[in-house]
């Protein structure tokens, strides 16, 4: 390609879709309710329940049409995709037994601790950290299910960045995809080595390898690494460092999109460290921060340009943040002590459990409440785990 086709290419670019009204030329956007699970290992896989509580008890469950998660998000929604199909839900829209399906299980497994297992499991030879914690989601969460186990809809789809690529493979009951390799239709590979792939932080609990080998790859338009080893293997890390709100799907299909953010603002430093492995990992937690702000304006402008409806609570925001009056009594200590909160997958105490489920409860009841999203009043007292 010479000099002047690339100059017209990337013109080209500027000109393409030019006088389509919505700003990420979403083709396939719907008048749909999509949700999306942000990262931040157990703090937020326990956040999230605690959003999960409050949106069941508005009925906001059987109207989702799209679930995206990362990370520990994804710990979450890979419980909720697979006992989905058992639960009841009644004429309001509620499921009666989210608490015996979902709830309690997934508490019950944040009381374990399985991080440090895994990298010492990594240290042996021929070992990964990676297939130890897919032996414990299996273990204590997923018991043998695949991909092909979870509900039909909502549409789940659980999200990782592929180390080969640079992109991420969006991995659901109907597809698993990377737009660079291609496609896989009805796959079925197992449910908790994709949870796995999706919450492998790096560099201590990554990568995850997926074998490919007995999946069909189809070439898709724009595949331009259909070919081994990346149609054979794919090579994965947690899917919060491609996108660490999960947004990309959702915010493509669905008018309304609601955002459960478990991350925090990386802390100010007053003097920080000289030491060349200190600023590697600050400079690289700010990359990863910047690129969350920059999806964030993205998704609150076109909240405010009317494309998009948008609720969107954060840990580390406290109810009253929210401008809702009635708000309830999460103040904003206790929204920075739940932020402060360690991500990794080691077991949380009953009181650590208990703060991360009022936060999650208390910000996703006033953000839609502030939204207009819901009316009613949640209950007088959130004290979960009493």
């Amino acid at each position: 390609m010479n000099d002047l086709t690339l100059a017209r290419d990337i013109q080209s670019l500027f000109a393409a879709h030019a006088a389509q009204d919505d700003f990420l030329q979403a083709g396939k956007l719907e008048d749909t309710i999509g949700l999306c699970l942000s990262g931040g290992g157990y703090r937020a896989m326990i956040y999230h329940v605690g959003a999960l509580i409050r949106l069941n008890e508005l009925g906001f469950l059987p109207r989702l049409a799209e679930v995206a998660s990362v990370s520990g998000g994804s710990i979450t929604a890979g419980l909720l995709a697979l006992r989905w199909p058992a639960l009841r839900f009644n004429e309001d829209g509620r499921a009666v037994n989210l608490d015996e399906l979902f709830v309690s299980p997934l508490l019950r497994f944040a009381g374990k601790g399985i991080d440090i297992q895994a990298a010492l499991h990594g240290l042996l030879p021929g070992c990964s950290a990676g297939d130890s914690l897919v032996r414990a989601y299996d273990r204590h969460l997923f018991e043998g299910a695949c991909l092909q186990d979870i509900t039909d809809s909502p549409r789940f789809t659980f999200m990782a960045t592929n180390l080969q690529t640079g992109s991420g493979w969006r991995f659901g009951k109907s597809y698993a995809a990377d737009y660079r390799v291609g496609l896989i239709d009805r796959p079925v590979i197992p449910l908790a080595r994709v949870v796995t792939a999706s919450s492998a932080f790096p560099p201590i609990l990554s990568p995850v390898r997926i074998d490919l080998s007995g999946e069909s790859v189809r070439p898709t338009a724009g595949a331009d690494l259909h070919r081994a080893p990346f149609t054979t293997t794919a090579v994965l890390a947690d899917g919060g460092i491609y996108d660490n709100l999960g947004l990309e799907r959702v915010w493509k299909r669905c008018r309304t999109i609601l955002v459960s953010n478990a991350g925090r603002t990386i802390p100010e430093v007053g003097h920080p460290t000289g030491r060349w492995i200190g600023q590697m990992f600050r400079t690289l937690s700010l990359i990863q921060q910047q690129a969350e702000h920059s999806r964030r304006r993205i998704l609150f402008g076109m909240a405010n340009r009317g494309q998009r409806e948008v609720a969107y609570w954060s840990i580390d925001a406290a109810a009253v943040h929210y401008a809702v009056p009635d708000a309830l009594p999460l103040t904003s200590e206790e929204a920075m002590a739940a932020a402060s909160l360690r991500t990794r997958l080691n077991p949380f105490s009953l009181d650590e459990q208990r703060l991360l489920l009022r936060a999650g409860y208390a910000g996703a009841d006033a953000s839609l409440r502030a939204r207009g999203l819901a009316q009613n009043q949640p209950a007088a007292s959130f004290d979960f785990l009493s």
